[in-house]
């Protein structure tokens, strides 16, 4: 049944102050579900109505979410490994399994996946921690012996076809990939970012690399030519990766609590979302790559993986299993000149629309259907000076009301 959410967050006008509010985050996450069936929640996937969690030895959960508020566990599935990290394509679900390397399930029906395939190589004792796939190809990140590349097309029989092994072994090999266009990324801790020509994935070339001794590369994401690296106790890099083989670091954000470190990331529009180890998810504005700016958070502990859906963000919460949030924009008002109010508040994956009312009711909500105008990664919106003190935005596609305040 579809139900119309309104979360928002509240905005009082005052005529006499003729000034904005102070706003707090630019983006609030609202909890919607939660769900903990045991295990060690190391990354998550999302797919249309399933979330899928690898559970570390616990194995691979599927979930329905279908109605966020309330995941409910369908499958679970354990083939005796260790699962760290899960990718998804089509109807194929790939898990980086610890020793036991690459395992390959059927999830066409979501509530009973079947493995189809495995992959493993001579490594005496490999450590598979991330997976993505590109194409006929799946790139493993293994901590102990580097990067290997999967052929696929057959998902009966995949074919490890290289390993580009490091010096060092753990903590200075690949433990986290990503894949876009013709090259590999990979995040290798105290060796830094790798960045790979795989343009023939049976010969990956090394073509850049670039390090900090300030932290370790635990987790990366790649967007168009930028790569957001989550590098430990050192906070956030981003680096300009447009000369593949002389990445520059050109953004920086620091970690602001003792002891704590970023271990998870994954990027989508203007935002980088990152997960820390002691106090969950950080969400920066990363419209300006150079000057990332933090625009919400949420303090839940260790986050280790971390999937978006529309305005939905799925959370690997360590021991404390799966969380569901919402993402909803804080409305900014101020006056705008020329006898009028702007509103203004940052985009987000669906639609919200402001509304106003003289006062804080649950009716006479009135939504403004003024278009608004884009400027860069916001919404702005000019109003004649209004009767109503009270502002909100609604989205229509959740099933909860939930009070999100400045």
């Amino acid at each position: 049944m579809k139900t119309v959410l309104r979360v928002l967050v509240l905005a009082l006008w005052s005529l006499a102050l003729h000034a904005p509010l102070p706003v707090l985050s630019q983006i609030c996450l609202v909890s919607i579900g939660r769900t903990n069936d045991g295990g060690y929640a190391s990354s998550v996937a999302v797919a249309g109505n399933y979330a899928y969690l690898a559970n570390a030895s616990d194995g691979l959960r599927t979930y329905d979410v279908s109605n966020p508020a309330h995941p409910v566990r369908v499958a679970q599935t354990n083939d005796g490994g260790v699962a760290f990290g899960v990718a998804l394509s089509s109807n194929l679900l790939f898990l980086a399994e610890d020793h036991n390397g690459l395992r390959i399930y059927d999830i066409g029906n979501p509530a009973n996946p079947s493995l189809v395939g495995q992959a493993t190589n001579d490594d005496f004792n490999p450590h598979s921690t991330a997976v993505v796939v590109s194409g006929s190809y799946a790139y493993l990140a293994n901590a102990n012996s580097g990067l290997w590349i999967c052929d696929i097309a057959d998902p009966a029989n995949p074919l490890v076809l290289c390993q580009s092994t490091t010096d060092g072994g753990l903590f200075h090999s690949s433990i986290d990939v990503s894949v876009a266009g013709n090259y590999a990324y990979a995040a290798c801790v105290w060796d830094g970012l790798r960045i790979y020509d795989i343009s023939a994935p049976s010969s990956p070339i090394l073509l850049g690399q670039a390090t900090n001794s300030s932290g370790g590369a635990r987790a990366l994401a790649v967007q168009s030519n930028y790569v957001y690296l989550a590098n430990s106790n050192d906070g956030l890099r981003i680096y300009d990766a447009s000369d593949p083989s002389n990445p520059v670091n050109i953004g920086y954000a620091s970690i602001t609590k003792p002891g704590n470190s970023f271990y998870a990331i994954t990027a989508a529009g203007n935002y980088a979302y990152v997960g820390a180890t002691t106090d969950g998810l950080h969400i920066y504005d990363v419209a300006d790559p150079a000057n990332p700016v933090e625009v919400g958070s949420v303090n839940i502990g260790t986050v280790r993986g971390i999937a978006l859906s529309g305005n939905y963000v799925y959370l690997a919460n360590d021991v404390n299993g799966l969380r569901i949030y919402l993402m909803v924009p804080q409305l900014r008002i101020s006056p705008a000149g020329n006898n009028t109010v702007l509103l203004s508040w940052p985009e987000t994956p669906l639609t919200f629309r402001p509304q106003q009312n003289p006062t804080l009711g649950s009716s006479g909500w009135l939504t403004l259907t003024n278009t608004p105008v884009k400027v860069g990664a916001w919404n702005r919106l000019t109003i004649p000076p209004p009767a109503a003190n009270m502002f909100r935005s609604e989205e229509h596609t959740s099933e909860l009301q939930s009070p999100c305040n400045l």
